[in-house]
């Protein structure tokens, strides 16, 4: 029953007639009233109890939206850094090009300090150490080269990202068989 229903309900019961004593006609109305006033009392309750866990929910939630927030424009970000980082190869094979060379690692430079303001962590793995399941990425792998132990990482494709704990990378790495 709605509530609408409920006070409509509690309007529409029947009123003492005046051929009644006086005093049935009161304590009846007293009842009723009484009545009225607990069915109000118990949606007051209600409604506040509703609310506090309303709010509770979103102190609880909201952080964790926050952050996947970040992550999302963060991530939109990294294939910026994958184009500074082929341009930036690319000059320094043309040492002609010195200017736009010296342009990319500026701007490739403060990219990077932006990203250590925002807490952004980069996942470069050394080379000759074993893959983190984690953290990389194993696009492929290949026999171990004369004195290279097995199972360990020979080459770092992509570097990887870490936003205050969550993934948004992993390292994309090589790794001998």
């Amino acid at each position: 029953m709605s509530e609408a229903e409920k006070v409509e309900a509690l309007e529409a019961q029947p009123q003492p007639s005046p051929s009644t004593e006086p005093e049935a006609s009161e304590a009846a109305e007293v009842k009723r009233l009484q009545e009225e006033v607990a069915f109000w009392k118990d949606q007051a309750l209600r409604a506040a109890a509703e609310l506090e866990n309303y709010r509770r929910r979103v102190q609880r939630d909201l952080p964790q939206h926050i952050l996947q927030a970040q992550a999302d424009l963060l991530r939109s970000l990294l294939p910026l850094i994958d184009s500074l980082n082929r341009g930036l190869q690319a000059a320094q094979e043309a040492p002609d090009l010195e200017k736009i060379k010296e342009g990319l690692e500026i701007t490739h430079r403060q990219l990077l300090q932006v990203l250590q303001r925002l807490e952004v962590t980069l996942i470069y793995p050394d080379i000759g150490s074993l893959p983190n399941p984690e953290l990389h990425e194993v696009l492929s792998t290949v026999p171990a080269p004369e004195g290279v132990q097995p199972h360990t990482i020979l080459e770092v494709v992509q570097p990887g990202y870490l936003f205050r704990g969550l993934l948004l990378r992993p390292a994309q790495i090589i790794v001998t068989e």
